[in-house]
């Protein structure tokens, strides 16, 4: 067969492997078909509640998210008797079949907008029947699709589709006769193709392969009643055995589904239930067959709404059916979150899974997550979590990744087995198209004979179908193959285990370059996740002080596992729909009053009522000094201490500010004095100043940094430089920013006032107004009388569509490394572009800090609630705002509050009060009015480079749980004082790691840099 001729044989086998696909269900028939139509949800049980009506095929059923009940009835012909009868449903959207009983049979949804092989309408009804049965089944139907509903990326303001349109109908309900024989030369054909696709042009085993598919299609001449003859004809090829250089694959069935994007996430909870229902009925059908799934909050959806599928996935777990996979709550975003936040989400996800289970789960398993955490490593094996599994890296956008399998080191040394599956998917459909470039594509096949598929419909839920099972049996020995067997991924990081030794280390951050954007789109999101991790601390830590059987277990519980679901990859990150926030904002509320309730009713039980007295609570391992707002019924006042010494104080309009000293982990008492009559300084120029430093302003930009103490200038240009960018990257509106923004500046904000200037003895401030584009800035800028940090305390009125908001401060200190803020610890990065490497790292992520030092002097950029940063060369750069239109066509638009902040220092970091200073702009002093107290903290601790990071109850004894941390990326020393049995144990509080100690008085401690040191102390 010379090449043209093989390229119309080619052609010819594409067009019959299409056309055999429709014919597996023949000789169809029409169910009668009722519907009860609901605008949300309703379970089985409450069904026949609604008001149900005849429909038929063509008829429309329902709109966006709406939802309804099928009851579909119909009676199976004599002349089928021994035939196998499936259903054909399609009712636009998804759904989940059920038999009479109320038992879910399969979940099923009509297609996919990027892949049509997603579609699974196909449900087995009758394997073998008697000619006359009675099929009596119901639907429950979702008007979505498996990725939501039709959207305009772009929709106008008053454009009554601006959240998006679906329009359900019913396409198919049929019942019919399933054509095995025939589906089973489709699955021959498929593995034959996918070798022909991959094999070499002028190889032996590809030309067989086409002859044998040609005389195939010869033998079927259009006629179904031919396909086992016409099957003889690819077996000499399907026969032929693997190769000993021939990889294996531990094959895992797999149904990423995303706990909220581009559906809410109560059609999560479906999504789930047809999942999980469908999964359940393959593992029946193959008992080799191992599926697996995380995110135990999908499990406890599950357990609530769906108890029998429950049952069943026990059941399926203890035959070893069913792994549980990823120790965390959620698949978590891992660049957001606070350090707190991850161990949290490990300490829930793997208390769910032993206390449900029996099971310890020692892998995390989050394929889709945009970027790493460099602390995650130490995080993950003091968690009991050795392994770690993902492939977003593969979506990099310069640079490949140049393993797959690894050992990844983290800032503290500790390092964690990983594995990024080599199909670069988690969507594979397990056959040759997918496994043979993976086997190739293997960075490390020249050391390991194995890794891992994971295979099945993934985000939108489903995971695999039968045709991917079978697909993987006919590659357990086949030549040019890797060998395919069904295993879980713990057997295989545990055989991987064994080859740790042999592999390469990847030291620091897994930076994905791509989804820039997600560090910064849905501000507001961001900012009260950062809120509400410092709330719950401070609340927990509140409640260590009373004794421990007053602790309320179940509040805090059910608090921190709202936090964590609303931390999943794709909410917090901003790239889901707009219904998805209306849920978290709602969300957010709720823990916020449950912390202000658990907050007043601990003051009632530790703090004495005293009406001229307040109370503030220092939770920080810090000093904190700052300026508080004085509260009601104490302003125009003076105020003092225990100690008599009496707070400096000024007013500001109508408002009284206080400036305190609070010593580390510590409650004050402030009391109230006389009558004062306050004053503003007369001075209006547009200085700030105080004994440290002078900050100089011009027509609202900042024109000099000058440090008295240091006699040092540190700009280099102007700064505090707000600036609006057009943003429209090529792709992922949400997720991303393009390089090519740069050049793409639209203007520079506009000073319209300047609305009052106010000096006194406690703080320095300058008030502006601002507009760009079409939108507002007001800015008010302060200076403490005892800091060198300058607040821009920023409120946005933002009304853009397709523009980015940024600040930036030329300065003159240059390194070749700024160290950027993360969870537990801080990480460098160039600030040169000498690499591909570090040019893709144009948007990092930074949590309170950015610090650029050299040897002599720093400066660092803070904030309270932002994320995206950019260091070249001098210059420091803030993303504060975005305004994509998808898919959350409103995201970001309205009111945004957030501070930054800029603080010059003497020498470099980790001798500078940079950490310090960004904790306190970040954390607040927690007043309480009405009350005085002479309580101290239970726990007290010493050193520098040490901060208590938690005080709380342990989750499942009665004692105390104390997390410190170091720091300063160096070997610090300390004490820790507190009365008690107090005793080392891991962030699961599971296992000691070091015998009792019997404590009344100091216990000095030496941690490592960056290290997280766990202690239980039972009293």
């Amino acid at each position: 067969m010379n090449k043209k001729e093989t390229e119309v044989i080619l052609q010819r086998i594409e067009n019959w492997y299409n056309r055999i696909q429709d014919l597996f269900i023949y000789d169809q028939k029409v169910f009668q078909a009722e519907y009860g139509w609901s605008k949300e949800p309703v379970s089985f049980n409450d069904r026949l509640s609604l008001d149900y009506k005849p429909i038929k095929e063509g008829e429309p059923w329902g709109g966006k998210w709406e939802s309804a009940w099928f009851h579909l009835t119909g009676k199976v012909p004599q002349e089928w008797t021994g035939k196998t009868v499936y259903g054909d449903l399609d009712f636009s959207g998804e759904g989940l079949v059920f038999d009479n009983r109320g038992i879910a049979m399969q979940g099923i949804t009509n297609a996919s907008i990027w892949d049509s092989n997603f579609a699974r309408t196909r449900v087995p009804l009758i394997d073998a029947c008697n000619g006359g049965d009675d099929i009596d089944i119901w639907v429950e139907a979702a008007a979505n699709s498996l990725f939501g509903v039709f959207t305009d990326p772009d929709p106008a303001e008053n454009s009554p589709k601006r959240y998006g349109w679906f329009d359900a109908k019913v396409e198919k309900i049929n019942f019919g006769i399933f054509d095995a024989t025939l589906w089973n030369l489709y699955l021959d054909a498929r593995i034959l193709r996918g070798l022909i696709k991959h094999l070499d042009k002028n190889s032996v085993r590809r030309s067989r392969a086409i002859l044998a598919l040609n005389n195939c299609i010869d033998e079927f001449r259009d006629d179904s009643r031919n396909a086992l003859k016409a099957n003889e004809c690819l077996h000499d090829e399907l026969n032929k055995s693997s190769s000993e250089s021939d990889l294996d694959v531990s094959a895992i069935g797999h149904a990423h589904i995303d706990t909220g994007w581009l559906w809410p996430v109560r059609e999560t909870i479906r999504k789930c239930g047809r999942t999980f229902a469908t999964q359940l009925n393959l593992i029946d059908k193959y008992p080799e067959y191992v599926f697996g799934a995380s995110q135990p909050q999908h499990y406890a959806f599950i357990k609530e709404y769906y108890p029998e599928i429950y049952e069943r996935i026990k059941n399926a777990v203890s035959s070893g059916n069913w792994e549980l996979q990823g120790g965390m709550w959620i698949e978590a975003d891992c660049n957001l979150i606070s350090g707190e936040s991850m161990v949290r989400q490990l300490l829930h996800g793997k208390n769910f899974f032993k206390d449900e289970f029996d099971i310890e789960v020692d892998n995390l398993w989050l394929p889709d997550v945009f970027g790493y955490s460099a602390a995650l490593p130490q995080i993950l094996r003091k968690a009991g979590v050795n392994y770690f599994l993902t492939q977003k890296l593969s979506w990099s956008q310069f640079n490949e990744f140049p393993h797959h399998t690894f050992n990844w080191r983290g800032i503290d040394g500790t390092e964690v087995l990983t594995h990024f599956p080599p199909e670069n998917t988690y969507n594979s459909e397990l056959d040759t198209e997918f496994l043979m470039p993976a086997q190739t594509g293997f960075k490390e096949k020249d050391k390991l004979n194995e890794f891992i598929s994971l295979f099945g419909v993934g985000d939108g839920g489903g995971g695999p179908k039968p045709e991917n099972i079978e697909l993987g049996r006919r590659m357990s020995n086949l030549e040019n193959s890797p060998r395919v067997k069904f295993d879980s991924a713990k057997n295989f990081f545990h055989r991987l285990d064994d080859h740790r030794e042999k592999l390469d280390t990847w030291v620091g951050e897994l930076y994905l370059e791509l989804h820039r954007g997600t560090l910064t789109t849905h501000g507001l999101v961001k900012k009260q996740n950062r809120k509400l991790e410092y709330k719950l601390r401070a609340v927990e830590m509140l409640w260590s002080c009373l004794p421990l059987s007053k602790y309320p277990n179940n509040e805090f519980d059910l608090m921190w596992k709202k936090l964590l679901l609303n931390q999943f990859h794709d909410i917090i990150p901003g790239s889901s729909i707009n219904l998805v926030y209306q849920t978290t904002h709602a969300e957010y509320d709720q823990i916020h009053r449950g912390c202000d309730e658990l907050m007043d009713n601990a003051a009632k039980m530790l703090f004495e009522e005293d009406e001229n007295s307040f109370v503030l609570v220092n939770n920080l391992s810090y000093v904190w000094k700052g300026t508080i707002k004085v509260p009601d019924g104490f302003r125009g006042y003076s105020l003092f201490t225990e100690d008599e010494k009496n707070l400096e104080i000024q007013a500001v309009g109508e408002e009284t500010y206080a400036s305190v000293e609070l010593e580390p982990l510590s409650f004050k008492t402030i009391k109230r004095g006389d009558k004062l009559v306050l004053n503003d300084n007369g001075d209006q120029s547009n200085v700030l100043e105080n004994s440290f430093i002078k900050y100089k302003f011009e027509n609202g930009t900042l024109v000099s940094i000058f440090d008295k103490t240091l006699n040092k200038e540190f700009l280099s240009g102007i700064g505090n430089i707000i600036s609006l960018y057009e943003d429209r990257p090529n792709n992922w509106d949400a997720w991303d920013i393009d390089f090519f923004y740069r050049n793409a500046l639209m203007e520079t904000a506009t000073l319209e006032n300047i609305e009052s200037i106010h000096k006194g003895n406690v703080f320095e401030q300058i008030k502006f107004k601002f507009s760009i584009g079409s939108s507002k800035i007001e800015q008010t800028v302060i200076l403490s009388a005892h800091s060198k940090r300058l607040d821009f305390k920023t409120s946005v009125e933002w009304k853009e569509r397709h523009k980015m908001l940024r600040v930036h401060f030329p300065v003159s200190i240059r390194h070749d490394q700024a160290s950027y803020d993360i969870q537990y610890g801080y990480v460098k990065r160039n600030t040169h572009r000498n690499t591909s490497w570090d040019k893709a790292k144009f948007e990092v992520v930074g949590h309170k800090y950015v610090d650029l030092s050299d040897n002599d002097h720093g400066i660092a950029l803070m904030n309270d609630c932002k994320y995206g940063h950019m260091v070249h060369d001098n210059l420091l750069d803030l993303n504060l705002l975005r305004s994509p239109t998808n898919p959350d066509p409103d995201a970001d638009k309205g009111l945004h509050s957030f501070t930054y902040s800029v603080f010059p220092h003497d020498r470099d970091l980790i001798h500078s009060d940079v950490i310090r200073e960004s904790t306190c702009l970040n954390q607040e002093p927690i007043l309480f009015t009405g009350y005085k107290t002479e309580l101290e903290f239970p726990v007290k601790l010493f050193g520098d480079g040490l901060e208590l990071s938690v005080l709380k109850k342990a989750e499942k004894e009665d004692c105390l749980i104390i997390r410190i941390i170091e720091t300063l990326g160096k070997r610090s020393k300390g004490s820790i004082l507190i009365n008690g049995t107090i005793t080392e144990c891991d962030l699961m509080e599971w296992n000691e790691v070091a015998k009792p100690i019997i404590l009344e008085g100091e216990l000095e401690i030496n941690l490592t840099p960056f290290e997280i040191r766990t202690y239980k102390v039972a009293f």
